[in-house]
């Protein structure tokens, strides 16, 4: 004869039932929520990039004074966004970047020149017996 299935238990007395949890590797029931989409328009146009990252680390790792300029630069740029003055946000944060620009392609000139000057020194130095060297 066929088995028949057990009959389902029957809690105890003042005993709360738990909703049934899926097993691992099902997927939880999809519960129905609404979508809902929030645009925020800004005044004056789309946000712009004040480019204050880039000052600071063309301040603090390559040629600072130029750095410096970009940091102001871009802190103008961003008090602009605060106004809601983009075209002014915008043009204070090309500035920045172009300033930014500046001191990193200026410390680099910089070093190349440091570094010529030190292997033309030693070459002359190198081809004159004479001459105290200068490296010791």
């Amino acid at each position: 004869p066929p088995q028949q299935p057990y009959p389902p238990q029957q809690p105890y007395p003042n005993q709360q039932l738990y909703p049934q949890q899926p097993y691992p590797g099902q997927p939880y029931p999809q519960q129905p929520h609404a979508v809902q989409r929030v645009v925020v328009s800004q005044p004056g146009g789309v946000a712009t990039n004040t480019n204050t990252v880039l000052a600071w680390i063309a301040c603090c790792c390559f040629f600072w004074p130029l750095g410096l300029v970009a940091i102001i630069k871009a802190r103008r740029s961003e008090e602009a966004v605060r106004a809601g003055n983009m075209e002014e946000a915008r043009r204070q944060g090309e500035s920045a970047k172009r300033f930014a620009i500046a001191a990193i392609v200026v410390d680099i000139v910089l070093g190349l020149l440091g570094v010529a000057v030190i292997i033309i020194l030693f070459i002359i130095d190198a081809n004159d017996p004479d001459r105290e060297p200068w490296f010791y």
